[in-house]
């Protein structure tokens, strides 16, 4: 890792601390200079503000969001896709720098700090890589369901992060307790069961 990649990563990683101490307003530049062991130089060259250090946070959410790109494949049984998609959704879902930065910006939005408008246009863009993997597997004709293609991809995610996501997120259960293979198995279930032939 290059020199300057790895400030950075001291930086996001300081920052991430202090926000979910503390929150936005709250959190102090000198702080997250000092536990990232950088001069606070280093610190304003890279980020000027804290809000642009939120946002570059955002960001590296986003990038993780991406790195689990969907293709439809018409010769793997859509079993064997959907365990797929669950299980990285699942190692996603649960790492916890993603979790860290979710409860982050969950807080910040719930006091009307809203993402920018690029970020939010990446946000839903995430969201339709799933429904465009349902609109190919119905070509494919192994989704027979008439239900709209949002309306089926808002259902498994609900079930999904119901099991995973948002115990954790919301402190209703520790990383220890999710039953992984169980929330996978449930959710890949449902979705056979209701959607498909």
């Amino acid at each position: 890792m290059a020199v300057k990649d790895k400030k950075i990563a001291q930086i996001h990683k300081a920052a991430i601390q202090e926000f979910l101490k503390k929150g936005l307003d709250a959190a102090s530049m000198h702080s997250i200079a000092e536990s990232a062991e950088v001069s606070k130089r280093t610190l304003y060259k890279y980020f000027p503000t804290k809000g642009e250090l939120y946002g570059a946070l955002i960001d590296e959410l986003l990038d993780r969001v991406y790195e689990n790109q969907l293709h439809y494949f018409n010769d793997i049984p859509i079993k064997n896709q959907l365990e797929k998609i669950v299980n990285d959704k699942i190692d996603l879902f649960m790492s916890e720098s993603f979790l860290n930065m979710s409860k982050i910006v969950l807080g910040e939005m719930l006091k009307s700090r809203k993402p920018s408008d690029d970020q939010l246009e990446r946000m839903y863009s995430a969201e339709t890589m799933f429904i465009n993997w349902i609109d190919e597997a119905r070509k494919d004709k192994k989704i027979s369901s008439e239900v709209d293609s949002e309306i089926i991809a808002s259902q498994f995610h609900s079930i999904l992060k119901g099991q995973t996501f948002y115990p954790i997120l919301f402190y209703f259960a520790d990383i220890k307790m999710i039953d992984k293979k169980g929330a996978r198995d449930m959710t890949v279930s449902f979705f056979l069961r209701s959607f498909c032939s």
